[in-house]
């Protein structure tokens, strides 16, 4: 089994993974790069490719921001969805199985966590099964 949610390290889900793992089901995230695109974005917001320490990290092991985000979710466990339509960008995408992040950089990326759900299906709240209800994750 497989559930597909929104996980990132601003929302990087860790109580709902949590529960998945113990009902053998595993996550597939998207917007595992936090949305730089999305359209109803406020001019301004932050980007996580942006991110300072993301940008460091990726330094240290000579790979971008994305690579580096990505990574993080593959050594989660996680299955990983991110969205480009550049050829080069999806070339460098999957460019990620040549390095491995540190418990130390894994933890610093993990505390960026901020349950900042960038795409917040309001559209859906309403619904009967709307499984954010409660903000239980």
């Amino acid at each position: 089994m497989t559930i597909q949610i929104e996980c990132h390290p601003w929302l990087n889900q860790k109580r709902l993974k949590e529960h998945c793992e113990s009902k053998n089901i595993k996550i597939t995230a998207y917007s595992p790069l936090g949305s730089p695109n999305r359209p109803w974005a406020v001019p301004g917001e932050p980007h996580l490719t942006e991110e300072p320490i993301i940008i460091e990290i990726g330094k240290v092991h000579n790979k971008n921001p994305a690579q580096v985000l990505i990574r993080y979710q593959i050594q989660r466990g996680n299955i990983v969805i991110p969205k480009s339509v550049t050829k080069s960008r999806i070339i460098s995408n999957i460019d990620v199985f040549d390095f491995a992040l540190s418990n130390e950089e894994m933890n610093t990326i993990d505390a960026f966590d901020r349950n900042g759900r960038l795409c917040p299906e309001s559209g859906a709240i309403n619904h009967q099964y709307h499984p954010f209800k409660n903000d239980e994750y």
